[in-house]
């Protein structure tokens, strides 16, 4: 079972289920059970969209349904795939969330909700990004590594892992630690190098990085690709050999759709950004 906002997600059941509603006002517990519906049904449809990746489930099938099948799947000790995790990650957005209001990014980016107008001089932001610069850009690049080479720098099958007191894993009788991802989970992955978006002035932004070299680095060596949406002028600027310079984007435009159920039900690769209207 996993820990959820105050209550525990049951496996066995369809729903959460709250043990401490009993301790909340009348119109709080109206709130609380308004959440708890809108939760249960964003399950559903999660697992209708992730479902597409899984050979093991027809995503044509409903969401109720499909929501099951993902239970069963994800305490299955014979599924060697029962998650993807972060496979296919390729983006982080540090910004206000109109930046990325109604756009499909098909589960490939970390948001991180950021108001540069509290922060004019970047002092949050550089909380931000000594953690975000090591932790997404380590995870991108451990599934980079994993996916270009996955019996050097990858941990090969899972299938015949065993585990090695509690540290780590060896492939069967072999004795030596694999230092990577199993094949099994980067097999849908593209290995690029993650591009992080900030929106704030780029001025700040580069005074920010470089305030911390440990930081900087990850920019200044190019493991992680940096770009800032300038707040007023909405324009773009790509971060390159220790400074800004403005970037025009390939695209204008962006496709609309009223609904991806269609797209979900016939589609297993990577999908462009959508407009959800």
């Amino acid at each position: 079972d996993t820990e959820f906002l105050g209550g525990l997600h049951d496996t066995t059941r369809d729903e959460f289920t709250f043990y401490d509603e009993e301790l909340l006002s009348p119109d709080n517990q109206s709130l609380h059970l308004d959440k708890k519906s809108l939760f249960n049904k964003a399950l559903k449809i999660n697992a209708k969209e992730r479902s597409r990746r899984f050979a093991s489930i027809d995503s044509r099938k409903s969401e109720e349904k499909i929501y099951k099948e993902v239970q069963k799947r994800s305490v299955s000790l014979f599924e060697p795939r029962p998650e993807l995790n972060h496979a296919t990650n390729a983006l982080c957005i540090i910004g206000n969330k109109e930046l990325n209001h109604h756009l499909f990014l098909d589960r490939r980016s970390f948001l991180n909700s950021y108001n540069y107008k509290i922060d004019p001089k970047g002092q949050f932001l550089a909380g931000i990004l000594n953690a975000a610069a090591p932790v997404c850009g380590g995870i991108n690049l451990e599934y980079y590594f994993s996916r270009v080479d996955n019996q050097r720098f990858g941990a090969g099958s899972k299938l015949p892992h065993n585990v090695m007191g509690l540290i780590g894993v060896a492939n069967g009788f072999e004795g030596d630690l694999r230092t990577g991802l199993p094949l099994q989970m980067v097999e849908v992955h593209d290995p690029i190098r993650l591009l992080m978006i900030i929106e704030h002035f780029p001025e700040v932004v580069l005074k920010t990085i470089k305030d911390n070299p440990s930081t900087y680095e990850w920019f200044e060596n190019e493991w992680v690709v940096l770009c800032v949406i300038h707040p007023i002028e909405r324009t773009i600027h790509h971060f390159v050999k220790g400074e800004f310079s403005s970037y025009l984007p390939i695209t204008t435009s962006i496709r609309k759709v009223d609904s991806l159920t269609d797209v979900f039900e016939s589609q297993e690769e990577n999908l462009p950004i959508y407009h959800i209207v």
